[in-house]
């Protein structure tokens, strides 16, 4: 009888642990649709003066929408830059900040900020996918 009751509580863990890997397993397949699956978006970016001058603040700007025109308001966007005139692609983070609700997005860069190409970028949030912007050049 005491060895029916010491079994149970292992049954018990056994079958909580195969529960959570069927729940993680289930999960895990729902999120991880291919892109394809996934709404396009295009994000679009511009600078603010269009032509900011070293020693110069300015701002970049820019809207998140879906491929049908829909603003995508709340959602992730991050700067990315390079010193202006670098490899091609070595962009690093900058900054992150969200959509308002009609999809635009803004971010100040000092007068202190050295010339440099920018691109915006959204990793995507199902069921939107991800994108990038065209590179703009500050300072140059």
């Amino acid at each position: 009888m005491c060895m029916k009751l010491n079994h149970r509580p292992q049954m018990r863990w056994g079958l909580g642990i195969i529960c959570g890997i069927c729940l993680f397993l289930m999960i895990s397949g729902v999120s991880a649709l291919p892109q394809e699956e996934r709404v396009p978006t295009i994000i679009s970016i511009a600078l603010d003066p269009a032509h900011p001058q070293i020693g110069q603040p300015f701002y970049i700007t820019g809207t998140l929408i879906s491929s049908t025109g829909e603003p995508l308001g709340n959602k992730w966007i991050t700067l990315e830059s390079t010193a202006a005139g670098a490899t091609p692609g070595k962009f690093q983070y900058l900054k992150v900040t969200r959509t308002e609700r009609d999809g635009s997005y803004m971010f100040f860069r000092p007068a202190a900020s050295p010339p440099e190409d920018l691109q915006v970028r959204f990793k995507g949030l199902y069921p939107y996918a991800a994108s990038v912007s065209d590179v703009v050049t500050a300072k140059k």
